[in-house]
């Protein structure tokens, strides 16, 4: 207890001591008390969890049951999310992005922590006004009949229905809410040291922990910037501008700013609503959602990072010729290395071909089974077993670090893309989807690696062609690039023979 008294002391004046807002100065008492409650919290979960990492010390405890284990996790769970819907703010958005981390966190946490996702704090119309006029000056003559009610209401922003003047369009305003980047920031210091001491007591510096915090802190800044939120929107319209059942709502630039979004209303149905649908609507659902992830990756290497339900919204779900997907909420979208992508087709060849080598292959550098992992990510522990056979998959508990051990290992990316396709797998099985769903992107990875053994098949004939040009006429053509654009160069030389 002294310990941890002595680590909140010199963490706060740490905390004290940065950089800090001049503003938020004068709410020093307010931040000493928020603080201390945060690490308080964190202070109780840890003797909560006291049978799993105090005997990393040398203490003897009784081994948790796994019966007892559920009970705990349930219990800690619901526990962090009031917590998180009492403090508001970043830690509405700590317990959204907590929730997709499937197959790293418990079920327990990932079921009660979901339901954060409409549990923000709404601000009253008039504070959003405010910041509508800061943003855009006299707005009135170019928005009318702004809904006092929000359609909907997250942690940095709300949505609320209107109608433009000129055209009597109905749009949709995203509006950030006040000094909401302030708090984020003294709440982002706090988690900071509260991490720290965590590392403390863990007994050394974790960098996957770290990077996962990095991560989660670009997102957030990505998020509060509408500016980069409207060239996500318009980077995933690319994607999709040739197909009519995938799409982003339509901009309007003139009423963005940082702090606001403005697009055209999309009224439809929510994916939580369709679980009473019938089977075969069901699926046609679900192979829409993982085709346009699909061509998002290995066509457009841009993924939308935020896929939850409340973020997709269904017209027509019923109608095969009228099935609209709209994906909305553009904020924490993430380019992908061209690099990454290769070997993450080579991964999906390998899982749909049954070709255990090249899945082993594949994660050689890992001091794990990468492939057993990698396949029960997107089979499940029970298909992934029927065809590695080989494999020590049964019975085997993986904890956090060997999934982000293995996943970093493969190539830094990897722990950022897996999250969205975790939470897409888990919409499948709300929605009952059982079938494999690597058969839906076998078809782009293999376009994909068709097109790459085409290119480099290309540049070694190009080489070699210059190679020997080079030897019969005593000219260095290993000087030009072996791209399409100098292939005139060799064919020319080659004409005057």
């Amino acid at each position: 207890m002294f310990f941890w008294s002595r680590c909140i002391l010199f963490s706060w004046i740490r905390f004290h001591s940065s950089s800090v807002n001049p503003k938020t100065k004068k709410k020093y008492p307010t931040l000493l008390v928020r603080y201390c409650q945060v690490a308080g919290f964190c202070f109780f979960l840890l003797v909560e969890y006291r049978k799993f990492w105090l005997p990393l010390y040398g203490y003897l405890l009784p081994s948790i049951e796994p019966i007892e284990a559920i009970h705990l996790h349930g219990s800690c769970a619901r526990k962090v999310k009031e917590f998180c819907k009492r403090k508001g703010g970043l830690f509405v958005k700590l317990g959204q992005y907590a929730s997709s981390l499937q197959n790293i966190l418990p079920n327990e946490y990932l079921q009660e922590l979901a339901t954060l996702q409409d549990q923000a704090q709404e601000y009253p119309i008039q504070d959003l006004l405010q910041v509508l006029q800061t943003e855009l000056g006299p707005f009135r003559g170019l928005l009318t009949d702004i809904s006092e009610t929000p359609i909907g209401c997250a942690s940095i922003a709300q949505v609320h229905k209107a109608n433009l003047v000129m055209s009597s369009t109905k749009v949709a305003i995203k509006i950030q809410k006040p000094n909401i980047q302030e708090q984020f920031a003294d709440d982002l210091r706090m988690l900071q040291v509260v991490l720290s001491i965590y590392q403390t007591l863990k007994g050394g510096y974790e960098p996957i922990i770290w990077n996962i915090f990095v991560e989660f802190i670009k997102e957030i800044q990505q998020e509060m910037d509408f500016v980069k939120e409207m060239a996500n929107n318009r980077k995933l319209a690319r994607c999709f501008q040739e197909n009519y059942h995938i799409q982003v709502p339509r901009i309007f630039p003139r009423l963005c700013s940082r702090r606001v979004f403005t697009m055209e209303y999309i009224d439809g149905t929510n994916m939580d609503d369709c679980i009473s649908l019938d089977k075969q609507t069901r699926y046609r659902i679900v192979q829409t959602l993982h085709e346009a992830f699909a061509r998002m990756l290995f066509e457009g290497r841009f993924l939308h990072m935020d896929p939850h339900p409340g973020n997709i919204i269904l017209q027509y779900p019923t109608d095969s010729q009228r099935f609209r997907m709209v994906f909305i909420d553009t904020g924490k979208c993430s380019s992908v290395d061209p690099a990454f992508i290769e070997k993450f087709a080579n991964l999906i060849l390998a899982i749909v071909l049954r070709d255990t080598q090249r899945l082993a292959s594949l994660f050689s550098d890992t001091s794990y089974n990468g492939g057993e992992l990698f396949a029960s990510f997107f089979l499940g522990k029970k298909m992934a077993r029927t065809w590695l056979n080989h494999s020590e998959l049964v019975g085997r508990k993986y904890s956090i670090h060997d999934y982000l051990h293995i996943m970093s290992s493969v190539h830094p990316q990897f722990v950022t893309v897996m999250r969205p396709f975790l939470v897409i797998r888990g919409i499948s099985r709300k929605l009952g989807y059982s079938k494999d769903a690597t058969n839906i992107y076998a078809p782009f990875a293999m376009q994909l690696a068709w097109k790459t053994w085409l290119r480099r098949l290309h540049q070694n004939y190009l080489e070699t062609l210059n190679d020997r040009l080079g030897y019969e006429t005593g000219i260095n053509y290993s000087s030009y690039d072996s791209s399409e654009k100098n292939m005139p160069i060799a064919t020319n030389v080659l004409a005057r023979r």
